[in-house]
């Protein structure tokens, strides 16, 4: 499964925060073709789902500062390490925090999530307690803030993790992309990819046609033959992987 982080400690999260970069060693990932790549997909490539009736408007720029959700989650999984996680939303993105966080909860909550290796379990936590990551959902404007200060270059399309923080883009999280089956399983995805991230795995490819998409592979960007899956574990138990990523 790869090798896993070494955790860092426990750190309190204020209620709000402008965005303060992490330390310059702090691993990094994201949809991109790595992070020195100046190759993003073109816009059109990245229409939203078919799924949806209507496309909702994305701000294309908040004010840098985020709310986290007061509300705690019960434990998801029941064995390895207990993540604990705050979920937070930036200023002006017009998404309730509360929301996001239920969103992220069903996603690491579901039985074909992370938990079901075994290895990690998680719990949402109120804003202000001690915490290992942070979950944001962020404008494409601060996303590129964000990601750029962790070396990663995002161009509005993509989101990407850096250290103790996921930053899932806005744009994405509403459009999504036109290959997904739904908005609602592009969010699955783009959470357990992320999380993936801190959880030390890196990215995969397609092992070939037709087979689930590892979660862990650029789903953003093209399926490679295979079908979209937003799972780890799509049945339950098995998880769904392939090649490492060409660097």
């Amino acid at each position: 499964m790869g090798s896993l982080l070494i955790w860092y400690g426990l750190r309190p999260s204020p209620p709000t925060e402008s965005f303060v970069a992490a330390p310059p060693s702090a691993a990094l990932s994201s949809d991109v073709p790595g992070p020195s790549s100046s190759v993003v997909e073109p816009a059109s490539s990245l229409a939203p789902s078919p799924a949806r009736s209507t496309v909702p408007s994305v701000p294309a720029k908040g004010n840098g500062k985020f709310d986290y959700a007061a509300s705690g989650g019960e434990r998801v999984g029941t064995a390895g390490h207990l993540v604990h996680y705050v979920v937070a939303t930036e200023q002006g993105s017009n998404v309730d925090p509360e929301v996001f966080a239920d969103a992220v909860q069903r996603t690491l909550g579901d039985s074909r999530s992370w938990i079901a290796g075994g290895r990690f379990s998680f719990q949402r936590v109120p804003a202000g307690s001690a915490s290992e990551l942070t979950v944001h959902l962020a404008t494409p404007s601060t996303t590129d803030t964000m990601c750029a200060k962790r070396g990663v270059r995002t161009k509005g399309e993509v989101s990407c993790r850096g250290g103790r923080d996921v930053i899932v883009n806005l744009k994405r999280w509403l459009l999504a992309v036109a290959w997904y089956p739904s908005v609602a399983e592009y969010r699955n995805m783009v959470v357990n990819h992320e999380v993936g991230h801190f959880l030390g795995h890196g990215h995969a490819v397609c092992p070939r046609k037709g087979a689930p998409a590892p979660v862990m592979a650029r789903q953003t960007f093209g399926l490679e033959g295979c079908v979209a899956n937003a799972w780890p574990y799509p049945d339950g138990k098995t998880f769904a992987t392939g090649p490492p990523a060409p660097r």
